[in-house]
């Protein structure tokens, strides 16, 4: 039987058909892929921008923690050392001077007194304590002996050698002293800038603190202010223990 070519033909594309499909039957157009590009390169971009909110927020949240951790420990420190202020009795040296009075010296930014409670570590027994803020250092304190120091010479003279940084944000200090009235005819309570021992024969009630921070902000050239405040009630107020000098 004769075939033409022609029937010959169309069976040859028939048979390649079915084994060779088209390709534009399974793939896709040149503006199918651009735009699932530009779908795939929105969400990526989405993903990160929410990626890196979420980082720098949480950085920021631990340098805040870290923050107020720091304020924390600060004030905590002070509270204690105040609370633990005893009632420790000098008598100047000089023959026409013999009146005793305790060894503390309010200021209205800095602060001397014996505290029960060493800050070195291992350190038993009194320690005379100044805190102060010390420009281009911070917060500073200088501890000494009380047993072996004579205060009442040395209570002026400050070394900075002798000092020691407990935090250097710290660029304000603000102290108050609250005198409370004995006789309820004398009036209330009384918060005073200054406090001298030696004059008033007695030791404040309490200490008010105040201390500003200095902190960086979001920028690298920004910065912020933190104040924190504490009323710390001095403990102790009969107890006298009498040192002559």
């Amino acid at each position: 039987m004769w075939v033409s070519l022609s029937d010959k033909i169309k069976e040859q594309r028939k048979l390649h058909l079915c084994c060779f499909p088209r390709l534009s039957e399974k793939g896709f157009t040149l503006l199918e892929l651009i735009c699932s590009i530009i779908i795939l390169s929105v969400v990526l971009t989405s993903v990160y921008g929410t990626f890196n909110t979420g980082a720098r927020a949480w950085e920021k949240g631990e340098r805040d923690i870290e923050k107020i951790q720091r304020m924390r420990v600060i004030m905590d420190l002070l509270g204690r050392e105040i609370k633990s202020t005893f009632p420790y009795e000098v008598t100047p040296s000089k023959l026409d001077t013999h009146k005793k009075f305790y060894a503390f010296e309010g200021k209205k930014d800095s602060i001397s007194f014996v505290s029960t409670v060493p800050l070195r570590g291992g350190k038993k027994g009194l320690s005379w304590l100044t805190f102060l803020v010390e420009e281009d250092k911070g917060l500073v304190v200088v501890e000494r002996d009380a047993l072996r120091t004579d205060i009442f010479k040395e209570k002026d003279f400050i070394d900075k050698d002798e000092m020691e940084v407990l935090d250097e944000h710290v660029t304000r200090m603000r102290l108050e002293y609250y005198e409370l009235k004995r006789r309820r005819d004398e009036g209330e309570g009384q918060w005073r800038e200054h406090w001298d021992a030696e004059k008033k024969g007695k030791l404040p009630h309490a200490v008010k603190v105040e201390l500003t921070f200095r902190e960086k902000g979001r920028g690298e050239d920004d910065e912020e202010e933190f104040i924190r405040e504490l009323v710390v009630p001095i403990m102790i107020h009969n107890k006298k223990l009498r040192v002559v000098r």
